[in-house]
């Protein structure tokens, strides 16, 4: 068995398929016993191991756990592919950093166990996509091809934008010995189509071997990379077709089977990807972002097969982040937040804990924001022009047409049985979803002192859960108002099933061109709808519709009034994708556009947010346990994967405090019927 040694050769590669292509260049190879790296790093001035150097190996420069280190992250990956390393040896054979840069098209991982018997080879792909995939060659599986070793695989990473994914490769290799062979083949079916060998002459490991390698073949890495685009000019000219690249998914490689086009209307697709000069300076940035959690332990795989594990101070969500595609950085470098969600509909990141993670996120953005650099950032990003907000009535129905007219089948598969859409409110972990929402309902009829003979508006009826409780089991008169027509013809069926429609009158009609007079009034989460400018408006029709003694309860989902005024001027993924025109609303901009339009005051708050956290995982879980359901309505991968990350998203900020669920009780001053109404409660009591 060699020790670790250096490899002065050549690499040759010729192409057969479409148009002959062949060209060969130097290369300096070298082979690398892990166990002697520390040694190697001490006698030779010119090689670092896991630090700066002209010349030097670093774990994190290959697939898995830096913090694990080389042999570690081999011995994990051969154990679940069922080998045992033990304590025996690797070879890694590699072409390493040089003057800080690195690329390895790929490096062969040799391995021995404690009795020296050959265990397996892991080849290490990488591309220039910045994606690597790691094949593990057992020994056992390998054909005797004279004195090497032969496997056939199929191809697993999308490498050249001259080549398909469905391909096979048949690697030819023998262990590092006095001459370096590596042969490598890609077939289509029984054809050739490209033949790759790489072959050099041993030196040991010296200084002067190592000065010599650098003479040889100067700035190894950078020339690669040159070589690599300057022979992809060269096969366009000759008119080779370029293969459009496939999505890649870490841990997995290059997906083949692109997702079926949607039979019907979904979500909007995530724009295309944009190349941006601020794509690198925003992956260092991410990097450093996900080093350090407030909380919990996070997990994040690089598309390269690093992974960087960071544990917080507290408790908390333990999620494992997976980046697929550089695309990500590129989509935050030229669409800001709103990539971050864009990126993940089109598959370029994904999470075992979504909600997990994005909490994670959500609280280190946070921590982030209160330092004097983040300070800046938010006073920049404050201060930029926008355009001013658009109010219409037309707009306001094409805008709740194009979320609630999805289908009632679709929202049928995750709501609970009343086709409640709003914040239940759970009095235990054992509570179902249906009878939680059905305790916000009685909890807002209470609110509202409701009782037989009172005429209650509902404003944004939804699927009429709230006005059959209202008529059914307080035995109020409800007229409610919706702008979708897929929730009115259902709420409407519910109505006449039930034997309310003498009763309850449900209507597909704007609030604003409503008359008459109301002794209650009732909204459950329809003011985030109607966008900052129109808020007085809204407390104005309020005020015109209610009677003197009228009480009024509003459920809205609100934004801490201290990020308010910097989220209105934005838009985030929720408000392009999701909800359109949706704003939600500070408690201080709420009293501020009652106070000013309105002689409304507030009688009662109350936040029932923590309990939205708790809806939305269940509304999440019955979402992903229907996704057959969902698929066979005729919705893609592409919308599956948007309205999960919706739900998740919401779970994490109602999770983690960073939106809130108000319900608000507002009256008139001088409303003596509330304190009769109390006085009557406390003589009952008493």
């Amino acid at each position: 068995m060699v020790s670790s040694s250096i490899y002065t050769g050549t690499v040759m590669h010729a192409r057969r398929a479409i148009a002959a292509h062949r060209f060969a260049h130097r290369i300096a190879i070298y082979a690398i016993d892990l166990d002697e790296a520390p040694a190697l790093d001490r006698r030779c001035h010119l090689f670092a191991y896991e630090r700066p150097g002209w010349v030097s190996l670093r774990a994190a420069d290959h697939f898995g756990d830096p913090d694990r280190g080389l042999r570690g992250n081999v011995r994990e990956l051969l154990a679940r592919h069922g080998l045992d390393l033990g304590d025996g040896r690797v070879v890694l054979v590699t072409n390493l950093r040089t003057a800080g840069y690195v690329f390895n098209p790929i490096s062969c991982f040799w391995c021995w166990d404690d009795d020296e018997r050959l265990v397996a080879m892991i080849a290490e792909v990488t591309s220039t996509f910045g994606e690597r995939h790691t094949y593990v060659l057992p020994a056992a599986m390998a054909q005797d091809d004279g004195h090497m070793l032969a496997w056939e695989i199929d191809k697993a990473l999308h490498v050249s934008p001259f080549f398909g994914i469905d391909q096979r490769y048949r690697v030819v290799a023998a262990p590092p010995g006095d001459r370096l062979v590596l042969e490598i083949s890609v077939l289509e079916g029984d054809d050739r189509v490209l033949h790759t060998t790489m072959t050099g002459r041993r030196r040991p490991f010296t200084e002067a071997a190592l000065v010599a390698a650098q003479i040889y073949a100067p700035l190894m890495p950078q020339r690669v990379t040159a070589l690599i685009h300057w022979q992809a000019l060269r096969l366009y000219n000759k008119g080779v077709p370029i293969h459009r690249k496939p999505p890649f998914r870490t841990d997995s490689g290059t997906l083949d089977r692109p997702s079926a086009p949607s039979e019907r209307r979904g979500l909007r697709p995530p724009p295309p990807v944009r190349r941006s000069p601020l794509a690198p300076l925003v992956a260092r940035m991410a990097r450093g972002v996900l080093r350090d959690p407030p909380q919990g332990t996070l997990e994040v795989r690089y598309p390269n097969g690093t992974v960087q594990r960071s544990r917080g101070p507290e408790p908390g969500p333990e999620p494992t982040i997976r980046i697929h595609s550089r695309d990500l950085y590129r989509r935050i470098a030229t669409r800001g937040m709103t990539g971050v969600g864009e990126a993940y509909v089109a598959g370029d990141w994904d999470a075992d804990d979504l909600p997990g993670a994005l909490e994670i996120l959500l609280r280190r953005a946070n921590a982030l924001g209160a330092t004097p650099r983040g300070r800046v950032a938010t006073t920049l990003r404050d201060k930029r022009p926008r355009l001013p907000e658009r109010v219409s009535m037309a707009l306001a129905r094409r805008q709740i047409t194009y979320h609630y007219d999805l289908g009632n089948d679709l929202y049928e598969l995750f709501l609970d049985p009343t086709m409640t859409y709003s914040c239940a409110v759970f009095d235990g972990p054992a509570v179902d979803l249906e009878a939680a929402q059905l305790a916000k309902h009685r909890m807002i009829c209470r609110k509202l002192r409701l009782r037989p003979g009172d005429h209650l508006l509902e404003i944004g009826c939804g699927w009429g859960a709230f006005a059959l409780v209202a008529a059914g089991e307080f035995g109020a008169r409800v007229t409610g108002v919706t702008l979708s027509e897929e929730q009115l013809a259902l709420a409407l069926e519910k109505v006449d099933r039930a034997g309310l429609s003498e009763v309850v009158d449900l209507r597909l009609q704007d609030y604003r061109t409503l008359d008459g007079t109301y002794t209650q009034i009732a909204s459950t989460e329809m003011i985030e709808a109607i966008g900052h400018r129109e808020l007085p408006r809204f407390f104005s029709t309020i005020d015109q519709l209610l009677a003197p003694d009228g009480i009024v309860c509003i459920q809205a989902i609100s934004m801490p009034d201290q990020r308010y005024d910097r989220y209105r001027r934005s838009r985030d993924w929720i408000s392009e994708y999701i909800f359109p025109g949706g704003n939600l609303p500070s408690l201080q901009a709420m009293t501020r556009a009652m106070s000013t339009a309105s002689g409304l005051i507030v009688h009662d708050v109350e936040d029932i947010g923590i309990h939205y956290a708790e809806t939305l995982r269940r509304w999440r879980e019955n979402f992903e346990g229907a996704r057959p359901e969902v698929i066979a309505l005729g919705f893609d991968e592409q919308f599956i994967r948007g309205w999960r990350f919706y739900l998740a998203s919401c779970e994490a900020a109602f999770r983690a405090r960073s939106i809130l669920d108000y319900q608000l009780v507002l009256t008139r001053p001088f409303n003596d019927r509330l304190n009769a109404r109390v006085g009557a409660v406390a003589q009952a009591v008493g």
